[in-house]
């Protein structure tokens, strides 16, 4: 089994948030409140990208909650990136020195920090793009989103038949799962923003 599958198992696991509780607790205190801040840091970011772009929706999922494609591309991510085997961006952003990352659908195997946002940029054509089904959609029915782990975050774009749900219906545009203190399902959301933080420019990997 990957490291992928095996983490998606373990977040699908009914007692997925005890065992976090438990890794916490046993966790360096200094190392928990740097990974706490550089979750709320990201949240921020996240959320000053959504007004930047005029997104608005916000939902708050589990993993359970996310489609597969959109479950297994983050965590393949995460676990790319905490194994060594993620391509970054030249300031190294490394798991074990915690700050808000992003990754991205349309570039698998990318982690870049903050300040190197351009890397995300697309031409027209790619920034079109679902990222679930391939299709290439009108302006007017293409659905940036950014999903949040932790410090991470994960952007995708998908048309409007894949765009994901929460359980209550609403779109998803973020999820922070329990990785915090608070119970699974109730951790901050961040609202929907743009294809990434730049647009218009560079091809898509």
């Amino acid at each position: 089994m990957t490291p992928t599958l095996a983490l998606e198992q373990a977040m699908l696991h009914p007692d997925y948030d005890r065992f976090i509780a438990r890794v916490r607790q046993a966790t360096p205190v200094a190392l928990v409140d740097q990974l706490d801040a550089a979750a709320t840091q990201a949240t921020r970011v996240a959320t000053t990208a959504a007004r930047f772009t005029g997104g608005c929706d916000a939902g708050v999922a589990t993993a359970a909650d996310l489609p597969g494609w959109l479950r297994l591309g983050l965590l393949d991510a995460l676990t790319r990136w905490a194994d060594g085997k993620a391509t970054t961006c030249r300031h190294s952003p490394d798991p074990d020195r915690p700050e808000p990352v992003l990754t991205a659908a349309w570039k698998p195997g990318l982690v870049t920090c903050i300040r190197c946002a351009h890397l995300w940029s697309l031409g027209r054509r790619a920034n079109l793009t679902c990222d679930c089904c391939g299709a290439i959609c009108p302006p007017d029915r293409m659905n940036p989103g950014m999903t949040q782990f932790g410090a991470l975050i994960f952007q995708y774009g998908t048309c409007d038949d894949c765009r994901p749900s929460v359980a209550s219906n609403n779109p998803l545009s973020a999820t922070l799962p329990a990785e915090q203190d608070a119970a699974r399902g109730t951790g901050r959301a961040s609202p929907r923003g743009g294809r990434g933080c730049s647009r218009g420019k560079g091809g898509r990997r």
